[in-house]
């Protein structure tokens, strides 16, 4: 029993820590500036969509004259066609990705200018609405918790995204002012996705909260069904003691 209410003294200092901790982040997110850096970052990859879109139109290009073409080698004719085919396959799977990223930042600045409507219709500044939806969400409010949850799938599918492009990159030789391109792309995803961290933590509360919670409850559990082994071996020992089978 002791051991126990030390738990719950701990977990209390625990979630206490952790709530003020969260607390702090709401001062951090700037719905404004994020919204600003989604735009600012949509631009970017709707120019690297319209670049590889144009690359892409070229290697069929290419890809055709050489099915077209007369009196070459045609082993080099094969190799430099799978090459070509290659570089096609994978710029079309670049286009696609960058079509979807396109698309959930359109849903991400959709969800941070519902967020903006509804601190101007509160009358309060950012710290204190996101301060009071914090506490509506610790609470197991049910709106609060769908608009966190709504906006923190959205950024982790961003980064996804985000993640797969670069991979997908990786994988190509692109030209110079492809690179250049790609690369200011990368720089203003990356301010979105340090800006995702700050929308991510709104939730760690709650969550690490939930966390605790089980755990204490896991250790009750133990302890309860040990408590019940040792009454029951107990109570086997008695009657084997007086003579009695089970």
């Amino acid at each position: 029993m002791k051991k126990l209410l030390v738990r719950i003294a701990l977990a209390a200092g625990l979630t206490l820590g952790v709530s003020q901790a969260a607390m702090a982040q709401w001062v951090v997110f700037d719905p404004t500036n994020f919204a600003e850096n989604i735009i600012t970052a949509m631009k970017a990859v709707k120019g690297e969509i319209y670049q590889d879109t144009n690359i892409t139109y070229q290697y069929q290009m290419m890809s055709n004259q050489l099915l077209q073409a007369k009196n070459l080698d045609p082993s080099a004719m094969q190799a430099q066609y799978n090459q070509i085919s290659g570089d096609l396959s994978n710029t079309k799977k670049l286009t696609s990705t960058m079509q979807d990223l396109y698309g959930n930042l359109q849903q991400g600045g959709a969800w941070v200018s519902h967020v903006q409507a509804l601190i101007a219709r509160s009358g309060k500044s950012n710290e204190q609405w996101f301060a009071d939806m914090n506490t509506f969400y610790n609470q197991n409010d049910k709106a609060s918790t769908e608009l966190f949850q709504m906006g923190n799938d959205v950024m982790q599918h961003t980064q996804t995204l985000a993640q797969r492009r670069q991979d997908l990159q990786s994988q190509m030789a692109m030209s110079p002012t492809q690179q250049a391109t790609a690369e200011l792309t990368t720089h203003y995803l990356d301010i979105v996705t340090s800006q995702n961290a700050d929308l991510l933590q709104m939730s760690a509360a709650k969550q690490q909260q939930d966390a605790q919670k089980q755990s204490l409850s896991n250790e009750d559990e133990k302890t309860k069904s040990a408590a019940m082994q040792s009454f029951t071996a107990q109570q086997d020992a008695e009657r084997a003691a007086y003579g009695f089978s089970k």
